[in-house]
């Protein structure tokens, strides 16, 4: 799927706030003064070639291991992002009236599962332990407690329409900063997922059009 300019820049800015939200975890490597130390880093890997391009992680000082400070913030705005999506799908999976849209939330939050596993596996390989730093935020793509809530009191057509809409947000938003992931991240097993992320976002939007979204 083409990328306007503006697009881009909107990506990009989102994941530099996502940044700045997410150094002082990622320069002690623990979600807060209390918790227990980190594991030790994974033997560094051979970086992507999007590593020229970025910082490297040799001389970014909020890298670890392999994941330079891109990775990091990608990797810690996608989780929650997936994360408050999955409320979203399951109310789509249980109470549309249409069976067509039941099924592609079913799939779709089987598909969201898998990638937070692989998230979660990213951070766990260097010795980061994940903390929301994104909790009560109002984000790009994600969809908020208010918004699940307001999504439980409406029904039928209603219903649906409300719940293509924050699908169609969330995956074009997470499609843009899964871009900026592979333009500007370091790390080989990252990178690669933020572009298969972004491959099934575009299958998933073509999905969610042709189900009047």
């Amino acid at each position: 799927m083409p990328t306007t300019p503006t697009a881009r820049s909107a990506a990009a800015a989102l994941l530099a706030a996502a940044l700045a939200l997410c150094a002082p975890v990622l320069l002690t490597g623990r979600g807060g003064p209390d918790e227990e130390a980190p594991r030790e880093p994974r033997e560094p890997r051979e970086p992507s070639a999007a590593a020229g391009a970025a910082s490297g992680a040799a001389t970014d000082p909020a890298a670890v291991g392999t994941l330079n400070a891109t990775d990091l913030a990608w990797i810690q705005l996608m989780i929650p992002v997936n994360d408050q999506l999955l409320p979203l799908l399951d109310q789509v999976a249980e109470r549309s009236p249409d069976r067509a849209f039941r099924e592609f939330a079913t799939g779709l939050a089987e598909r969201h599962r898998s990638e937070l596993t692989e998230l979660h596996a990213l951070l766990d390989e260097a010795g980061v332990e994940y903390t929301n730093l994104h909790e009560g935020h109002d984000m790009p793509g994600m969809v908020t407690d208010e918004e699940l809530a307001a999504l439980a009191a409406t029904e039928g057509a209603a219903f649906d329409r409300a719940a293509k809409t924050h699908l169609r947000e969330h995956l074009e938003q997470s499609a843009r900063v899964s871009r900026s992931e592979v333009e500007s991240g370091a790390d080989a097993d990252a990178t690669a997922l933020a572009a298969g992320l972004d491959e099934a976002r575009a299958d998933q939007l073509d999905e969610l059009t042709a189900l009047g979204g």
